[in-house]
């Protein structure tokens, strides 16, 4: 009996660049969740590979201030910023773990972006994405600041899995916090990423702003098909023909 050869599996890497200031890239990180789980269960023959890229929303904020008063000046006046909160509501509604009580005060978002990528680095996708999460949950429902040192140590050592001496080595050192520097500027100059969120698929397939999962699933659904192998059994096929 001839051997049959496993099927080969596509890899499908994710890259989200976002901002933890940013409350759509916290119902995007939901909405695209979903879209990979659901995607990977009605087709085994997927996987992805879901990882976060820095992206600095605001650069000119340098100093602790209070958040409703940042978010009223990005929005252009309090009633503009209450307004945009229904909206961010509203697309966060499938997800009613996503709670948004904008209180408290918050220092720039560096910080944070030298956590998630230092957690990548050291733990790995699946421990990035818990540290995003606890982030967003903190800055948006919690009244955390995401420039507090102490309380991201805390992060990258309870959701991270990291030691917290490691945790604040890197938080202070230059180089991480050069690093997550470099990988904003790349994403405007190199990726042309102008917002958050923004997704790229396979290092080509830009998904600018908030999207729902049908706009990923359409997408996967072409990748998919782009990749399948083909007619016939491809190289199998030709050796049988020649």
């Amino acid at each position: 009996m001839a051997d049959t050869a496993p099927a080969e599996r596509l890899l499908v890497p994710i890259e989200v660049f976002s901002d933890t200031l940013c409350p759509w890239c916290w119902v995007e990180k939901r909405t695209i969740e979903v879209a990979v789980r659901r995607y990977e269960a009605k087709h085994p023959d997927v996987d992805f590979e879901l990882v976060w890229r820095s992206f600095c929303l605001n650069p000119l904020l340098k100093t602790r201030c209070d958040k409703l008063s940042l978010y009223d000046e990005w929005s252009g006046g309090s009633d503009n910023f209450q307004q945009h909160m229904t909206r961010v509501r509203t697309a966060a509604a499938p997800f009613p773990d996503l709670r948004f009580s904008v209180t408290g005060s918050t220092g720039p978002s560096r910080l944070s972006q030298v956590l998630i990528r230092t957690v990548l680095r050291r733990r790995g996708p699946a421990a990035q994405a818990r540290v995003v999460e606890a982030l967003f949950r903190g800055h948006f429902a919690e009244g955390r600041d995401v420039s507090d040192e102490a309380w991201l140590v805390s992060v990258g050592r309870d959701a991270g899995g990291l030691p917290a001496d490691v945790v604040r080595a890197d938080l202070r050192d230059d180089d991480c916090g050069r690093a997550v520097d470099d990988e904003a500027e790349a994403a405007v100059e190199e990726r042309g990423v102008e917002a958050v969120p923004c997704v790229i698929v396979l290092g080509r397939y830009k998904v600018g702003g908030f999207q729902r999962e049908d706009v990923f699933k359409h997408l996967f659904d072409r990748i998919r098909a782009e990749n399948a192998p083909p007619p016939g059994g491809g190289e199998t096929a030709e050796r049988q023909q020649a």
